[in-house]
């Protein structure tokens, strides 16, 4: 299993935007990426995984606001995929959000792990 955390982040409603008319990654959502990579490969150093896999986040919110927890795994698989973690996040089979308590600045902690299901 590969276990890590990295920062709580944006809703996919705040991962684009759209300038002259085109859709583009926002700066908050260039911003999450960057600091999601970096915290992934402090924490990660293995090899690219290619196999089925199963993805289980806890999202521990950085306030009590509601929160609709299902607009929150699309920044946080391509940041996965942005540092290598996985050849693709196509690879994900099962994917599981769980929000966990409030705690100061928000957190999400990543658990991947081999797919034991039927595809």
């Amino acid at each position: 299993m590969i276990e890590f955390s990295i920062p709580f982040p944006p809703s996919v409603n705040n991962i684009t935007a759209v300038a002259n008319g085109r859709k583009i990654t926002s700066k908050r959502g260039r911003q999450f990426k960057k600091d999601a990579v970096a915290a992934i490969n402090a924490q990660y150093r293995g090899p690219v995984q290619t196999g089925r896999l199963a993805l289980r986040l806890t999202l521990y919110p950085p306030c009590r606001r509601k929160r609709d927890i299902d607009n929150y795994s699309k920044g946080v698989l391509d940041a996965i995929t942005a540092a290598n973690v996985w050849a693709d996040d196509e690879l994900v089979d099962d994917i599981r959000v769980i929000r966990g308590p409030v705690v100061k600045g928000g957190a999400c902690f990543v658990e991947i792990s081999k797919f034991e299901g039927v595809v």
